[in-house]
């Protein structure tokens, strides 16, 4: 008997010593006061006027425009090095739904975007923010000759979605934020279709955020039934990493498809191409500034040229260019933002100058993908680049 109490101890020890484990294990990860994932749903209300140079479209428009946006966001605390650079930034999804103007001319445009918000100045109650979001729009009426001729900004059904937004954050419990802002919005498609004006509202927010944390109930009713998981991160204040200096060359090579100005009558789509070659130097955690060239061919200045001279060569349709440019680090991700001037064209087809703004998606430490638009002579739209890439880094140092 004596021999079988020894032998059912010896069995169930190791469950025990699990159980006991496990508890250790539980006891020691509830003290962190980041356990979990911090989200927020926010429900925002906009409205505001547009900003038309076109003659068309202005009955359409007189009524300014309204719109919601429902949002899931995931709230950082700090813990990697460049959620600190930038002040424990709040990310995520968003949904888009709105009245623009007529809807017989313009559509019932809803959207899906991403969202990127960094605080200016944090503070326990209330703190300013700055906003990026990026996505696309769709349901939208456009131009057609016959069916909707007024419509001299909107060429396609699908257009990009770009905001940009300043405001504040403001705590009012645990649970609720009240959220405000001024912003500024675009919807364009890069020329794919023609016209292309685009649309340009100016405009104001404001709206409700919840908080919550996605492991709460789980943890309540499978581990402990005690246990209130928190709804906002405990922000980690340690000092940012010291800069890792580098200089970068990288090769991006894209494509892209345009229309010709519905004032020449052709709908035909062609094809254009860049190739750039960017040096660049890490200056800190922040960013990179650098400077390149750029080769461009649009196979639509071939109809252009014809048109003006009566012939077009393959050179016709090439461009070459030098730009400066800035980078904005967030993680994989980087912001780019590039001015150039062109420095060899068949005439001033394209204006003196243009921007790129681009945004970089690193595969690994030699590749990446990239998508960007393209301006043309500053402001409109040339075309939106789908692309990729290699880069080198050397000269590390402290």
């Amino acid at each position: 008997m004596k021999q079988l109490s020894v032998l059912c101890y010896l069995l169930l020890l190791p469950a025990f010593l699990f159980a006991q484990d496990t508890t250790d294990l539980w006891l020691k990860a509830k003290q962190d006061p980041n356990l979990g994932s911090h989200k927020f749903l926010e429900l925002k209300y906009h409205t505001g006027v547009h900003i038309y140079e076109g003659d068309e479209l202005k009955s359409a428009l007189d009524g300014g425009y309204h719109s919601f946006e429902l949002r899931l966001g995931w709230q950082s605390a700090g813990r990697q090095n460049w959620q600190r650079v930038f002040n424990c930034p709040s990310y995520g999804l968003g949904f888009y739904t709105g009245n623009i103007g007529d809807p017989r001319e313009l559509g019932n445009p809803s959207g899906l975007y991403g969202f990127f918000y960094a605080p200016i100045h944090r503070r326990p109650k209330h703190h300013f923010v700055a906003g990026l979001s990026l996505g696309v729009t769709y349901d939208l009426a456009p131009y057609d000759s016959v069916k909707n001729p007024s419509n001299d900004a909107i060429g396609s059904k699908v257009d990009v979605y770009f905001n940009l937004d300043v405001g504040g954050v403001w705590k009012i419990s645990n649970i609720f934020d009240i959220v405000y802002g001024l912003d500024i919005t675009h919807f364009s498609n890069g020329r794919t279709h023609t016209p292309n004006m685009g649309l340009n509202m100016v405009g104001a927010n404001i709206g409700l955020r919840y908080n919550y944390n996605s492991i709460a109930k789980v943890f309540r009713q499978q581990i402990d039934s005690n246990y209130t998981a928190p709804r906002r991160p405990t922000y980690i204040l340690k000092p940012v990493y010291p800069v890792k200096h580098y200089h970068q060359l990288a090769l991006y090579g894209a494509l892209g498809f345009v229309q010709l100005s519905s004032d020449y009558g052709i709908k035909a789509t062609y094809t254009t191409a860049s190739l750039v070659l960017d040096y660049s130097y890490r200056y800190s955690n922040f960013g990179s500034f650098g400077a390149g060239l750029d080769g461009f061919y649009d196979a639509s200045l071939g109809y252009v040229y014809t048109d003006r001279y009566g012939t077009a060569s393959t050179t016709d349709k090439m461009l070459f260019a030098i730009h400066g440019s800035h980078m904005l680090h967030i993680s994989r991700f980087e912001i780019i933002t590039q001015a150039g001037a062109y420095l060899a064209q068949r005439d001033d087809q394209k204006g003196k100058w243009f921007l790129r703004v681009g945004l970089r998606y690193n595969i690994n430490k030699r590749g990446f993908l990239q998508v960007g638009l393209k301006t043309l002579n500053g402001g409109a739209a040339d075309w939106i680049e789908w692309g990729g890439g290699g880069k080198y880094q050397f000269g590390l140092r402290p």
